[in-house]
C-alpha cells in the first residue's frame, strides 16, 4: 500500500466524483481509477459504490476514511513542521545563560523572539560557564550565554558585552564613602566569589587584578551566583567583585565601586563549532541583536 494510494482515496472520498478528484489532485481520470481499484484489491473490500449517475462510500469505504484521515492529516502536519524548522521558523532551542544575564539580556531576547518568531520554544537553564561548557559538549544545549568563558576545542565564541568589573561593597564598610577601590585596598578585604570550577575563566579574570601585587587575595566563601554573593556581602560575610551591570539594581546593604585601572569581563554567546540547524541561527541573531542594543544603550 502505498501513500499514493491513500491520498487519492481520500481525494475521492470527498469529492464523490472521479473526474474532480482527478483534477484535484493533477492527473486524469483513467489512472486515478486504476489505483482506487488497485487499493480495494490490496484491501479486499469495495470502498465506493459507482453508478452512472454518482458515487458513493460503501460502508467499508466510510470506515476507512474515518481511520485514515487523522493520520494524512498528522503526517501533513510532520511535513509542514519539518519545512518550518529547516527554515528557521519552529523548533525547540535550548539555552544557558549566567545569572547575570538574566536581568536584561535573557528577558530582551525572549521578547524578541516571541516576536519575530512565535514558533519558535526556547527552552531555558540558568547555568555557571563551567556547567555551560560541559552541556554544549554533550550536545545537552544548543546555545550558551557565558561569562569570560574558557576557550574549548569544538566550540566557538563571540562577544555579546564587554563592561567593567565593580567593587562590592557592604553599606557600612569605610571603603563605600570612596570614589574608587583599589586592588591594594580589596586584597586587604575578605572576599566572596565563585567555586573556580564554575566560573573558570571569571574567576581568573578577577585574580588578574591581584597579579601586580604579587599575592593572591583572601577568599572567605564560595557562593553559586551573583544573587548569593551580594546577599553574603549584605550580611557583612566579606566584599565581592561583579559585573558593573549590577551596579544599576538597589540591593540593600550592598554598595558598588568602580575598580582602579577599570578592569572587564566578557559576555559571551557560545555555540557548537559544526553547522547548527536555521532555527539556532535565528536565535543566535536575536540574542546578538538584543546585546547590541543594551551595549548602546550603556554607552550613550
Amino acid at each position: 500500500m502505498e501513500l499514493r494510494q491513500l491520498e487519492y482515496f481520500m481525494a475521492v472520498a470527498e469529492e464523490l466524483h472521479f473526474g474532480r478528484a482527478a483534477a484535484r489532485l493533477h492527473i486524469s481520470q483513467p489512472p486515478l481509477t486504476v489505483h482506487i481499484k488497485r487499493l480495494e484489491e490490496e484491501l479486499g473490500v469495495s470502498l465506493f459504490d459507482r453508478t452512472s449517475r454518482r458515487v458513493s462510500l460503501t460502508s467499508e469505504g466510510a470506515r476507512f476514511r474515518d481511520l485514515i484521515g487523522p493520520i494524512l492529516q498528522d503526517l501533513e502536519e510532520a511535513v509542514e513542521d519539518l519545512r518550518e524548522i529547516k527554515a528557521g521558523r519552529r523548533g525547540r532551542v535550548r539555552v544557558g545563560f549566567v545569572s547575570s544575564a538574566s536581568y536584561e539580556l535573557v528577558p530582551a531576547s525572549v521578547r524578541d523572539i516571541r516576536l519575530q518568531h512565535p514558533g519558535i520554544h526556547l527552552d531555558l537553564h540558568p547555568m555557571a560557564t563551567g556547567e555551560q561548557v560541559e552541556a554544549l559538549l554533550e550536545n545537552r544545549l544548543d546555545i550558551g550565554v557565558m561569562r569570560d568563558a574558557p576557550l574549548q576545542s569544538g566550540l566557538q565564541f563571540s562577544t555579546l558585552l564587554t563592561e567593567q568589573l565593580v567593587a562590592v561593597l557592604p553599606s557600612n564598610h569605610a571603603l563605600a564613602s570612596e570614589d574608587e577601590v583599589s586592588s591594594e585596598d580589596l586584597i586587604q578585604l575578605p572576599l566572596v566569589l565563585f567555586p573556580f570550577q564554575s566560573m573558570p575563566g571569571y574567576v581568573t579574570k578577577i585574580m588578574e587584578i591581584f597579579h601586580p601585587l604579587g599575592r593572591s587575595p583572601r577568599i572567605v566563601q564560595r557562593a553559586i551566583n551573583q544573587e548569593n554573593v551580594m546577599g553574603l556581602v549584605a550580611a557583612g560575610v566579606g566584599a565581592s567583585i561583579l559585573p558593573a551591570s549590577f551596579s544599576s539594581f538597589s540591593i540593600p546593604g550592598v554598595v558598588t565601586k568602580p575598580i582602579t585601572g577599570r578592569p572587564t569581563t566578557r559576555l559571551e554567546l557560545v555555540t557548537d563549532q559544526h553547522e547548527g540547524t536555521a532555527n539556532i541561527a535565528a536565535v543566535v541573531a536575536v540574542i546578538t541583536e538584543a546585546a547590541r542594543r543594551i551595549g548602546r544603550k550603556e554607552a550613550s
